[in-house]
């Protein structure tokens, strides 16, 4: 029905005095379970050459989440060989019986199977060893959170340790914004510096 007299519609425009401002997500004095403020990383530790038959290994300790990774190859291979110019990856995730507080619960992760798999790959260079594979397999010691940020870190240092060419390591946490970026820089140098002392102890 037409308005009386010709008058304009009725429109509706929010006061700017009467919009919300959104809450943060978390308070800035917000404490984790495990007693670490909201900005603050788990404690990290590495150690390359863990598993003396593997071509490379590394352990990795996350706060109470410890995670032991070995590669093979690179070495032949009859799927590889379908391949000319570039080499193949294979990877394999696996929790122990007792790493989760139910026990009997270990198995294969083929979820995180597949997402390392997704973070490696592009970080080898395949180019590096055509016609064979490279097998990385990651064990799951004890699980107290962000497992899968573990396992890649820690597959990414068990590379380097077997010789294995990269385009550069990767380094993994399971945080969100700009945090995340932090938390890899800083993780990334602790690698760095475990994979250099590893090499100068070599030397000695």
């Amino acid at each position: 029905m037409a308005g009386k007299g010709g008058a304009a519609p009725a429109t509706y425009s929010p006061s700017p005095t009467t919009q919300k401002k959104k809450a943060p997500l978390f308070k800035e004095d917000w404490v984790r379970p495990d007693g670490r403020s909201f900005h603050q990383c788990r404690p990290a530790f590495f150690r390359t050459g863990a598993v003396n038959a593997a071509s490379g290994s590394a352990y990795a300790e996350f706060g109470n989440t410890k995670v032991i990774v070995s590669v093979f190859g690179p070495r032949e291979s009859k799927k590889a060989m379908m391949y000319s110019d570039t080499g193949r990856l294979n990877c394999s995730v696996g929790f122990t019986t007792f790493a989760t507080p139910v026990h009997g619960q270990g198995s294969d992760h083929k979820e995180y199977t597949a997402m390392l798999h997704k973070a490696l790959e592009g970080a080898i260079i395949l180019e590096s060893f055509p016609k064979t594979t490279v097998d990385v397999f990651a064990l799951v010691l004890e699980s107290s959170g962000s497992d899968l940020p573990v396992v890649i870190s820690c597959a990414s240092l068990a590379l380097a340790d077997a010789g294995i060419m990269m385009y550069d390591l990767v380094a993994s946490v399971s945080v969100g914004m700009q945090l995340c970026l932090d938390a890899c820089a800083k993780l990334a140098k602790i690698m760095r510096s475990c994979l250099k002392e590893a090499a100068s102890a070599s030397k000695e």
